[in-house]
């Protein structure tokens, strides 16, 4: 009988530690990144810069929260990632067991980006490298990270956009709008941060009044009220505010923390662009407008 339960209970930690290996290997819940994988992933020899993803143990059907590596190697990730949607200097080929994404980085732009890992003197080539066997069929590079991390860059694109403009004068909007004089400016500085982050009339329309952006996104089937939606940061934020009794003002979300929004606004009772936070459930807040910035148009 006790050789019988001995026998069973090492099945038993056998059959589990294979699902556990086999788990880890394939269908990683989340993966990490420290220091001291810094050395196995990027490598350098003469002007040619190896980013292998081997080493992140990286499967490519299962890729959320690579973004989150350190911010060192997420600034060389986003872009790449942008560099790839706009087809700019790269190419992509197989070589070895792995796919190559290859890009060329014209010497000033290499310098901001890899000056920690290697003297940049000339002209830097970058070479991304893929397991080509990992999804097993059809692996195809753009679909690493095809959506999150294409939402993820826009979104920052567009709150960095509106956080330069914080301390501007509202006659820089209006003016760029061709009004000469002053107006109510909110919805023009969000048409503004749109245009500077090349996202208007693909994601964020060019609008003048508080009800033409309210169409816009209701037309496009991405008009959240608040009740139904937790906002983003790059998302448009709508404002009811109870002594004028319409939907009468606009902003850009810029993070949200601690069940507060916290916002970046032109003519919020002021002729500058600010910061301003709100509770979640603040009976101010009307709805939002949550472009899909991980659909490519």
């Amino acid at each position: 009988m006790k050789k019988r339960l001995i026998k069973g209970t090492i099945t038993l930690l056998a059959i589990l530690l294979t699902y556990l290996i086999i788990d880890n290997m394939f269908f990683p819940t989340s993966i990490s990144y420290s220091e001291k994988y810094h050395n196995d992933m990027i490598s350098v020899k003469d002007n040619v810069i190896y980013i292998d993803y081997n080493m992140a143990n990286l499967f490519l059907e299962d890729v959320s929260g690579y973004i989150n590596y350190n911010n060192d190697l997420s600034k060389i990730y986003n872009n790449i990632i942008d560099k790839y949607f706009k087809k700019k200097n790269i190419k992509c080929y197989e070589e070895n067991k792995y796919q190559v994404l290859e890009i060329k980085y014209k010497k000033k732009e290499a310098k901001e980006l890899f000056s920690k890992y290697i003297k940049v003197d000339k002209d830097i080539i970058v070479k991304v490298l893929f397991n080509k066997n990992w999804n097993l069929k059809n692996i195809d590079i753009a679909s690493v990270d095809y959506k999150i991390n294409r939402e993820e860059i826009i979104r920052n694109n567009v709150v960095n956009v509106a956080k330069n403009e914080i301390g501007n004068h509202g006659s820089k909007y209006w003016q760029w709008y061709g009004v000469n004089y002053h107006m109510e400016w909110c919805c023009v500085f969000v048409s503004y941060v749109a245009s500077q982050s090349n996202v208007m009339e693909t994601y964020i329309p060019r609008f003048g009044g508080v009800s033409a952006g309210i169409r816009y996104f209701k037309s496009k089937g991405q008009f959240k009220y608040k009740s139904e939606y937790t906002p983003k940061k790059g998302d448009v934020i709508f404002f009811d505010f109870p002594s004028e009794h319409l939907v009468d003002h606009v902003g850009i979300v810029e993070k949200v923390e601690n069940g507060m929004v916290y916002t970046i606004e032109g003519n919020a009772n002021s002729n500058y662009v600010k910061n301003k936070e709100y509770p979640l459930d603040s009976p101010y807040i009307y709805a939002y407008g949550a472009p899909d910035y991980g659909t490519v148009r």
